[in-house]
Formats: C-alpha cells, structure tokens, sequence
C-alpha cells in the first residue's frame, strides 16, 4: 500500500515587480478602452469648450471694463476662465472613476478578476491611472483650445491675448496641480460608487455636487468681486485655492491673490489638496477592500 504523493502547492509570484507589471497590464487596458472608443473624450469636452467660448466672449467687457482690470490680473477674461475650465473638466472626468468600477461589477469583469492571484489593489490603481491619464488629455486640450482662442488678428498683425508666464515649467506645474485635484474626486467617487453599486445613484452624487463646487469658487470671478457671504463659502472652498494656483502658475504674480506670493498661493493649494486626496484615496481604498474581500 502506497500512500499519495503530497501535493505541490505553486506560489503566485509576488513583489514591486510583480505588482507593478499588473497594475501596467490594467492601467494600458484603461487607456486602450478610452482609444477605442474615442467619443466618450470628445463628448466629455463638449460642455467645457462651450463654456470657454461663450462665457470667454460673453464675460469679457467685464474683464476690461473700468476698474476691473487690476481684479483680473489685467487678463482676458477668457485667459481668466480657461484654469476654471480645466477644474470643471477634472470635477465632470473624475466621476467615470466610480462609474467604469461599476461597469466592471454589472459586467462581471471584477469578478473574473478576482478569482486570479492578482494583487487586489492593483485593480484599483490601474483604473484610477487610466482616468488620471484621460484628465491631463483633456486639460491639455483645454490649455491649447484657450491658446488658440486668445489669438487676436488685428490691422497690427496677429496679438496674443494669452500667454503663459513660466512657459513649460508653469504648465507642466499647472498640471500637476490637476492631477493632484483630480486624485481627490477620483478617490471621493470611488467611494460613493462602492457604497451605492449604482449607476444612476452615483452619476446624481456626483453631478449634485460639481456645479455648487464651481460656482462658490473663484472660477468666474475674483473673490473680491463676490457677495460677502459668497467670499466666506468661498474661502473653504478647495476648488478656489486650486484655481488661484493654476492661475498664479499659468499667468505669473500679477493674478495672485491679495497678499499673497505666488509660492505661498501654490503650496497652499499642495498642501489642502494633498490632505483632501489622503482623506478620499483612503476612503475609497476601504471601500474597495471591502467589496473585493
């Protein structure tokens, strides 16, 4: 009588390596989806370039009218607006986050994924990444769409009526404030997705609270210019203090708030988004472990 051979268990290999190979495999498969179906980008621009035209053309007497010129920064109003625009873009993106992890659970993707050795939180880093990724194209495109609409054609030749002060430093700077912003929604949607598991519920969460976010913030006008208790709402509003240093790092010290150096108005809207996006990734983390335990 023979007893049975034991049996060899096979290790799923693991390690930095390992973990990053994975969260590369689903982050490419996030951008792929997005290449391949290139309509959910262009529609997602439509209602922010709308914005910047009608809002840079409509508001811009406003900018140049008597006495508001040194509030604006001595800017276009469209050149003003453009930083908004970028936020209102990252604040509409960063709700597909919780939206394609809830297509991933109706689909029954994640749960495929889940019967694999994968590292769990690979998952949800991969589908973040992907969403931060389409973001900065979409940030970008509203800086270069600003650019090109600021181009005036005059009896003196072609006029700029945008430039950027610190040229590519400030830009590349300019986004990743962005991405730091957008790490906060994204994490704050993916909390609210994992708590609701629906479509309809989370696309309301998310929408209810992106136009209150813009409108009690510095994005159509400077602080100064609003009612009272608008300006109190407004200064613990964090969607202000990013635009104020999109606007310092886009257009130089001259649009700095009151009082303020360009740096302190810089990393003050670090250090409020950093706290914010800790608060939220964690959140979001929690939840995720919780539904894929």
């Amino acid at each position: 009588m023979t007893s049975p051979s034991p049996t060899t268990s096979i290790d799923h290999p693991h390690g930095p390596l390992v973990f990053l190979h994975e969260t590369w495999v689903l982050y490419r498969r996030a951008v792929l989806k997005l290449f391949r179906r290139p309509v959910i980008l262009y529609f997602s621009l439509i209602q922010p370039m709308v914005w910047l035209l009608l809002f840079g053309q409509n508001f811009e007497r406003i900018a140049q009218s008597p006495g508001m010129s040194d509030s604006f920064g001595g800017l276009s109003f469209l050149a003003f607006f453009a930083p908004a625009v970028m936020l209102q873009t990252i604040l509409f993106g960063a709700g597909q986050s919780g939206l394609g992890l809830i297509n991933d659970l109706d689909s029954g993707f994640l749960e495929k994924l889940l019967t694999t050795p994968i590292n769990r939180m690979t998952i949800l880093l991969g589908r973040v990444l992907g969403d931060m990724t389409r973001m900065m194209v979409q940030a970008v495109i509203i800086l270069i769409a600003a650019f090109v609409g600021g181009i005036r054609f005059g009896a003196d030749g072609i006029q700029m009526t945008i430039t950027y002060y610190y040229g590519l430093p400030g830009i590349l700077a300019a986004l990743g404030i962005a991405l730091l912003f957008g790490l906060v929604l994204a994490g704050f949607n993916v909390a609210v997705a994992l708590t609701t598991r629906n479509t309809e519920s989370t696309f309301l969460i998310s929408n209810f609270l992106t136009l209150p976010l813009m409108f009690t913030s510095s994005a159509l006008l400077p602080v100064e210019l609003l009612p009272d208790w608008l300006q109190v709402i407004s200064s613990i509003n964090p969607v202000t203090y990013a635009i104020n240093a999109l606007r310092v790092l886009l257009y130089g010290p001259a649009i700095a708030p009151s009082g303020q150096h360009v740096v302190d108005t810089v990393l003050i809207a670090v250090g409020m988004l950093s706290v914010l996006a800790a608060i939220t990734l964690t959140v979001g983390t929690t939840r995720f472990r919780y539904v894929v335990r």
